[in-house]
């Protein structure tokens, strides 16, 4: 892993969660994607600015694994996985990139997964894992439509913009 790919990866995810607001969630005031529960769950500071975010985002991708992910490019396949953890938890996107390297699927990032990683067309693995994040928010709307298909919209155009990604 390079910190630039990192880096690169991580300012992509902080345009795309905006800034500072409260989108009606339940969830508090969201900081670039940082939600209260979620800063004191990896015991992070509240950021005041997105360079203050992008620290915490560094400090969670080490945390949770996820730099198995990022390579020597700022790829697709560590976009997409990086952006589905912060989007929906590093435990769902860690089992979906799992089962897309056909490994057992504990949701958490050990030798097998960085291995299969190392070793897996990362090309046709972020094909996989953005398909089975389409699969997991579709099952979101379908089992709780009342709380899920408000989102509905801004999940598949993010997920256009990320399929769009791979066509250039």
């Amino acid at each position: 892993m390079t910190t630039q790919a990192r880096d690169e990866i991580i300012w992509r995810v902080i345009d795309r969660e905006g800034g500072v607001k409260d989108i009606g969630d339940g969830k508090g005031v969201t900081r670039w994607g940082q939600t209260p529960g979620w800063l004191d769950h990896f015991n992070l500071p509240i950021p005041e600015t997105d360079e203050q975010a992008a620290e915490n985002y560094a400090a969670w991708i080490a945390i949770t694994g996820l730099d198995a992910v990022v390579g020597d490019t700022a790829d697709p396949l560590a976009d997409f996985v990086i952006d589905f953890a912060v989007h929906s938890g590093h435990i769902p996107a860690i089992k979906v990139l799992q089962r897309a390297l056909r490994i057992k699927d504990d949701g958490r990032v050990g030798p097998a997964t960085r291995g299969a990683v190392d070793r897996a067309d990362r090309y046709n693995l972020a094909l996989g894992v953005l398909a089975a994040q389409g699969q997991y928010q579709g099952a979101l709307i379908t089992d709780d439509p009342d709380e899920y298909a408000r989102w509905a919209r801004g999940w598949s155009n993010r997920q256009a913009k990320k399929l769009l990604q791979l066509s250039r």
